[in-house]
């Protein structure tokens, strides 16, 4: 029994996982945008310091997947940036936001970027950056982000804290935070799922932590995702807090019935795991994934030739 629980898992994380390629292309995007802004707000540093921008979210976590996603980062400007910033009347936010466009144009000029809400998008023919320009709080690991909406207002952002609250989960459960947190982002895209995806991680770690299966091995991933979509049901409507600071996220009630869904996929999916049907197994996590559980289409293809002789 259970003979395909670990073939197919293995294939759909191997199948997330972003190519070497994709990450050395998007970092480097990112690197070549910091010393852009670097010469701009560093005029008298002739050498170009690393530490002035740090790659957050996915990327920053390690746990980006295929398709490619955008790469957020933090561009630490200097403090007396912050001084004249906060003399300027309106919405200041939105003014540090088209000045930090501005000058990363000089660089672009054939991009379209643009700025809005807390970002600089910069979207590259083959990835897009989304730049955040931060100023450092005296406390370790946080920062001040600026909003534009409402008028403008500045929120705190601890991109530290959130790794190491992911990387305590991955240490206590031989990395299975990661693991859930890539598949409930398959989820997420293939469902449309009304979640955003640092609500998903901090959910994803927090219930691995719990689970009495946390020391097994990935013969154990279908039931990993069948009691973690059970688990979700408490939070309709309810809520998760950004690690490192106070803000909390809504999560409403509008993915109550992709959830329904995906726990009755996951059951069927666990059943036919049990008694070794790995197509239909392979068919019911399809559902929930996508075409990226290629076990299922190697599966399907086979099931096809079979049907035609």
């Amino acid at each position: 029994m259970w003979n395909y629980v670990i073939p197919h898992f293995n294939q759909f994380l191997s199948d997330l996982q972003l190519e070497p390629k994709h990450r050395t292309d998007a970092e480097g995007k990112a690197e070549r945008i910091a010393k852009s802004l670097f010469a701009k707000y560093y005029p008298n540093q002739l050498v170009f310091d690393p530490n002035c921008y740090l790659v957050v979210g996915s990327y920053g976590k390690g746990n980006a997947t295929q398709p490619c996603t955008d790469l957020d980062m933090f561009f630490v400007l200097p403090d007396e940036v912050c001084g004249r910033i906060s003399r300027l009347q309106g919405n200041r936010q939105s003014q540090l936001l088209q000045e930090v466009k501005s000058a990363l144009s000089i660089t672009f000029p054939r991009t379209d970027l643009s700025a809005d809400g807390q970002i600089v998008l910069c979207p590259f023919e083959t990835y897009s950056v989304e730049v955040v320009p931060v100023f450092r709080l005296n406390e370790p690991g946080l920062f001040l982000t600026p909003h534009t909406g409402d008028g403008g207002s500045w929120r705190t952002s601890n991109p530290y804290a959130e790794y190491q609250h992911l990387r305590a989960a991955d240490q206590l459960t031989n990395m299975k935070a990661t693991h859930l947190t890539m598949m409930a982002k398959a989820w997420k895209r293939q469902c449309s799922v009304e979640l955003k995806s640092v609500s998903l991680e901090v959910l994803a770690s927090n219930f691995v932590s719990q689970w009495q299966h946390k020391e097994q091995t990935v013969f154990y991933y279908d039931w990993m995702i069948r009691d973690f979509f059970a688990f979700l049901f408490p939070y309709i409507n309810g809520r998760t807090r950004i690690i490192g600071t106070e803000e909390w996220i809504e999560l409403g009630d509008s993915w109550q019935t992709k959830l329904q869904t995906a726990y009755n996929c996951a059951l069927k999916a666990c059943e036919y795991e049990k008694q070794d049907d790995g197509l239909n197994a392979a068919l019911e996590w399809q559902k929930i994934f996508g075409n990226q559980l290629s076990a299922s289409a190697h599966y399907i293809s086979l099931f096809a030739k079979m049907q035609a002789v």
